[in-house]
């Protein structure tokens, strides 16, 4: 007989003292003792579950000792109430999605009067929302709605590793759905230990992801019939396109920069090879008379950081000024859109 093992469950208790006296036939004086040196928990626990067990009519009091009742009786007392409650659980849950079916039903109704609505005083095909919360929600309702393909464009460097937590486990669902992921981040997320992570996750589960020199925005189409957009008023909030020509417009240029991306690796070598994209991409912004800032900016990377290559790149060229380092580029072909890759 396998032992019982903890005693945070009293049904696991009461099953596990009827099984220990049908394996002894019965239950003697000093057996509860033995009965709670073998499952590691206190007598008076088990001399209660005896009692249960008795007021059950699961065990029967003799003359010599406690025997067990049949284990039908056992499984009707024991087994019996369980599988009531979890019937009741399952039509509780039944009815609880038929209800939210016919709410979403109902407030999806709306959508025509708020579109007229639109017409008549904004812009058709495009809702602005403010609030952070709400964003938040509605994203993590269309993703977890969505049927075919998301794509996500992430400027910047590394996500901030709270937001990649919260997007972890609804990507990883998202992937296991069958949906199509693919997330373009800038060249600097890869030196990004919590992105790394993240990527890795969701690349094991077929998510795909490629990494370029600089990306225009924040931007997620979701089933290439709608587009969240970062609000230019409101830090926290976003517009929602579903205008389809705007829409099929961003596609487009989601997939241009797609198509110039590399895979995201990790490791020393990809190190190595996103080091020199960088590079690269600053190498042409130094070129067009960039400043700094405006370069860090663009490339994702801190001011700091972007100074230190900066000088790296001067130096390597022998260069005295930004302005000789780009001529020297040029020269060299380095700007060459060959050489961006």
């Amino acid at each position: 007989m396998s032992e019982r093992v903890g005693t945070g469950h009293d049904e696991d208790l009461l099953a596990s003292v009827y099984a220990w006296i049908v394996a002894e036939r019965r239950l003697v004086d000093g057996g509860v003792a033995a009965m709670a040196e073998q499952f590691g928990c206190g007598e008076r626990e088990c001399q209660e579950a005896v009692d249960a067990l008795l007021a059950r009519h699961i065990l029967i009091a003799g003359p010599e000792g406690v025997v067990a009742a049949s284990p039908d009786v056992a499984i009707a007392a024991l087994v019996g109430p369980r599988e009531n409650a979890h019937r009741e659980a399952e039509l509780e849950l039944m009815a609880e999605r038929g209800r939210t079916a016919q709410l979403r039903t109902r407030l999806a109704a709306l959508a025509p009067v708020y579109s007229d609505q639109l017409r008549e005083g904004g812009v058709a095909g495009i809702d602005t929302i403010a609030d952070m919360h709400a964003v938040r929600a509605l994203i993590a309702d269309l993703t977890a709605t969505c049927e075919s393909e998301v794509m996500a464009c992430r400027p910047g460097g590394g996500r901030p590793p709270a937001a990649l937590a919260d997007a972890l486990p609804r990507d990883l669902a998202l992937l296991r759905r069958g949906v199509v992921l693919r997330s373009l981040y800038q060249h600097t997320a890869r030196f990004h230990l919590p992105t790394q992570a993240y990527a890795e996750a969701v690349l094991a589960e077929g998510a795909q992801i490629r990494t370029v020199a600089e990306i225009p925005g924040l931007m997620i189409v979701v089933d290439r019939r709608m587009a969240f957009l970062p609000h230019a008023e409101h830090e926290s909030g976003a517009v929602i396109v579903r205008e389809p020509s705007v829409v099929a417009y961003l596609c487009a240029a989601f997939e241009q920069s797609w198509n110039l991306g590399s895979p995201f690796q990790t490791g020393p070598s990809a190190a190595h090879t996103a080091v020199a994209e960088i590079e690269s991409a600053i190498l042409m912004l130094l070129a067009n008379g960039l400043e700094d800032d405006v370069i860090a900016k663009r490339i994702g990377l801190s001011l700091r950081a972007c100074r230190g290559h900066i000088a790296d790149l001067m130096e390597g060229f022998g260069a005295r000024s930004r302005f000789q380092a780009g001529v020297i580029a040029a020269k060299s072909g380095l700007l060459e859109p060959s050489a961006q890759r």
